[in-house]
């Protein structure tokens, strides 16, 4: 049985990637792994000194996090089998990490920061470049077409 990656972060664009990732595991019969990285961001270690509750509230929502997209592939896709894996990191480098020999990696895209961000988006950008598995990259609604 093979692996779908998906990036679960709790944004309208990760759910997006999930509903994509999801019902592609159920057409491959793949199993579905929800990776939900986690990072205090440097804009607060530069204006507060983290303490253990700052650190485990950041953790702890990543967790629910993946439950809660667990939670959802079972309701939508209860065939579906899938693992939730929870890591402390920079979000691109913990996905691909647990992309590995994975057949295919799922994430959403947002576009926001500099131009060329808006255009793809930090992580996503960072996974197209560095993925040695096939990869989607599943655009956002609110994206539209320039005419």
């Amino acid at each position: 049985m093979g692996v779908i990656v998906v990036g679960v972060d709790g944004s309208e664009g990760a759910a997006i990637a999930l509903d994509f990732a999801m019902k592609e595991a159920a057409l491959r019969g793949s199993k579905l792994r929800l990776v939900s990285a986690w990072e205090i961001p440097a804009s607060v270690l530069a204006s507060v000194v983290a303490g253990k509750e700052f650190y485990e509230e950041f953790r702890e929502n990543a967790i629910r996090v993946a439950r809660d997209a667990a939670a959802l592939v079972g309701e939508r896709e209860p065939n579906v089998k899938h693992e939730e894996i929870v890591v402390e990191g920079q979000a691109a480098k913990v996905l691909l990490e647990n992309a590995g020999n994975a057949e295919l990696l799922v994430v959403g895209r947002r576009g926001h920061g500099s131009f060329r961000e808006m255009l793809l988006g930090s992580i996503s950008r960072q996974v197209v470049v560095h993925a040695k598995c096939p990869l989607v990259i599943v655009p956002s609604p609110q994206l539209k077409q320039v005419k």
